[in-house]
């Protein structure tokens, strides 16, 4: 089963795909001109999805290209692709509950481990546009078909952005960082070496106090930071945060700052040393990454990690429960949390990256620094890189939905 994402509006999914691209400008290495990557016009776009395109010439098309990070440089798996004649609709710019939808077989394709994607389609000559997706980072660019042939597109179309430019046709998560006072876990260093720039950078996490405020992001980082997180316990900050996450917010925590995911979603995840607020009794350490989740070893392996230490782990997961909670639909399911990595501590295997669904939103709790010890350094980790993995997976859609097996 695989999760895909469109918000209502994009209609082309109960219909045969209307689409195409071509050209040797803007973006493409094949003869047809696709014009300029720049601002978005549908002046001249063309028929619409429902509009009579009997008088236009049909070509059948096979799109080509590599998906990649922000940073233009990093191939990615698992990345949705399609063509429509109309424009998506906007992403709502606060938290919400982005539910999975169906999406028949062959109007779309996902991108392979390698970032590489290929997609045959019949459509009609003129205007279209191209939607590279994950979450709520896409971008969307126009082009036209001319004629029959293979239409490779370059990065200029096909890379996720880093930064929201509704004029160009792109958009990202509202992401912010809630830093505590020791500023240990540098994570927003980490998403600039993946071209994330749209990131906003609080120094205090005063921010879970106000309800309202906190609902108009779709990501909340809370890194490691002192042991010590009183505001995590009180019944304000649980109540907040847990509405975030159940309305479709994602939380991201790492490390010493534990407390923010076991007070407001206790149970879950047992952390050593959580018998008493606060009091993890595990030293610094680094250990051998194992790789669980089969589409990150996929991609991993792709992109040249094959073996890797996970560095700068300052908790221990001891265990991880399933318990009872609700599913998109707010109906009653049982939610087990999911392994994304161990870490081994000792010679026994621990889990070092765990998320789990709440609602329509989810949790991530990651055991060590996303950019490894205190941070700052230039060295571009595998853990950085499984960060942006896991992050795009996790601002997928909420639930699973039936696609092509």
């Amino acid at each position: 089963m695989k999760r895909f994402w469109l918000l209502p509006g994009s209609l082309f999914l109960g219909v045969a795909l209307y689409a195409g691209c071509s050209s040797n400008a803007g973006g493409f290495s094949s003869s047809f001109d696709a014009g300029e990557a720049g601002p978005i016009d549908t002046s001249d776009a063309g028929p619409g999805l429902f509009d009579d395109a009997s008088a236009t010439a049909s070509v059948n098309v096979t799109l080509t290209g590599v998906v990649y990070a922000p940073n233009g440089t990093l191939p990615l798996a698992g990345t949705l692709v399609y063509v429509t004649d109309a424009q998506p609709d906007p992403i709502p710019q606060q938290t919400y509950c982005d539910k999975c939808i169906t999406i028949p077989a062959g109007t779309f394709v996902v991108s392979k481990a390698d970032g590489t994607f290929s997609l045959p389609v019949k459509t009609t000559t003129g205007k279209h546009f191209l939607v590279v997706q994950k979450g709520q980072f896409r971008r969307v660019r126009p082009f036209n078909v001319e004629k029959e042939g293979e239409l490779r597109f370059d990065k200029t179309f096909t890379s996720l952005p880093g930064k929201r430019d509704a004029t160009l046709g792109d958009d990202v998560p509202k992401m912010v960082v809630l830093k505590g006072p020791s500023k240990f876990d540098k994570i927003e260093e980490s998403l600039n070496k993946l071209g994330i720039t749209d990131i906003e950078v609080q120094n205090s996490r005063d921010l879970v106090k106000n309800a309202a405020e906190l609902q108009k992001y779709h990501v909340v980082f809370i890194p490691c930071d002192d042991r010590d997180n009183p505001q995590s316990a009180t019944a304000e900050t649980r109540q907040n945060l847990q509405a975030f996450v159940k309305s479709g917010g994602k939380l991201y925590v790492t490390d010493w700052s534990y407390e923010w995911v076991r007070q407001p979603f206790g149970g879950f995840l047992g952390f050593d040393g959580d018998q008493s607020f606060g009091q993890t009794t595990v030293s610094e350490y680094d250990g051998a990454g194992t790789v669980v989740d089969p589409g990150l070893k996929d991609w991993l392996t792709a992109v040249g990690e094959t073996s890797f230490t996970l560095q700068g782990s300052y908790t221990r997961i001891n265990y991880a429960n399933t318990l009872p909670g609700l599913d998109p639909d707010g109906k009653d399911t049982l939610i087990t949390p999911k392994v994304w990595m161990n870490v081994d501590y000792n010679g026994k295997p621990y889990a070092s990256t765990v998320s789990f669904e709440q609602q329509c939103g989810r949790v991530l709790f990651s055991t060590y620094h996303t950019e490894g010890g205190f941070g700052g350094s230039g060295q571009f980790l595998a853990q950085e890189k499984a960060l942006l993995y896991i992050l795009l997976e996790v601002t997928a859609c909420a639930g699973e939905i039936g696609g092509p097996k």
